[in-house]
């Protein structure tokens, strides 16, 4: 599976960021040039309207756009690795700005998995995704809590095991944050999805 590693210009610490996985394309959207640079990445394309980064790069990778737009600089970058084939997005400084951004952010993760990708937003504190139906498999994470919010007004035929609260075939619902900061016991949690949209959040004090 083709990976991009995405940057973006939520306002992080570059030094307290996870190491960069090796990816297939490195973007960056409006002022994650700041913070791929910071990181030691060259990008491979740079995209957004460039008001947070306050000027247009210099390069034929870049791409600009107007601010009058639908799409956020974020998704934008988002929409050019699918169009390269990449399946699986990691997204640094996507969280820890702005509320509205960090929403956006989280909604993001729908639209990647309705074109048939994974998206993971990533920070020195949390690793987040979005899990439509299937079993998925997720490791512990020593000092992180795991949570588990519905995304889709219902996530239905949840199971749960390997974790401080375990669930047999329960349901979720976008009204009641009934998976707020478990814990994972075992080497792995097991979490079963038999229809929904999961938000995996994985955070640390």
């Amino acid at each position: 599976m083709k990976q991009a590693v995405i940057f973006a210009g939520a306002p992080v610490q570059p030094e307290q960021q996870p190491p960069v996985p090796a990816a297939d394309l490195y973007v960056c959207a409006d002022a994650g040039v700041k913070l791929a640079q910071a990181l030691g990445v060259v990008p491979d394309w740079i995209v957004g309207d460039f008001d947070s980064l306050g000027s247009v790069p210099e390069g034929e990778n870049v791409e600009p756009f107007s601010p009058m737009k639908d799409d956020t600089d974020i998704l934008l970058a988002a929409k050019y690795a699918l169009s390269k084939g990449c399946r699986r997005l990691v997204f640094y400084g996507a969280l820890g700005g702005r509320l509205d951004h960090t929403v956006a952010n989280l909604q993001m993760l729908r639209f990647l998995a309705d074109h048939g990708a994974q998206g993971v937003l990533v920070d020195h504190a949390h690793w987040v995704t979005l899990q439509r139906g299937r079993t998925a498999v997720y490791p512990r994470r020593d000092g992180m809590y795991f949570s588990l919010f519905a995304m889709t007004e219902q996530c239905e035929d949840v199971t749960l095991e390997g974790v401080a609260y375990p669930l047999c075939h329960g349901k979720f619902s976008n009204a009641f944050p009934l998976g707020v900061s478990n814990e994972i016991l075992a080497e792995n949690a097991v979490v079963t999805v038999g229809r929904g949209d999961l938000l995996v959040v994985y955070a640390r004090d």
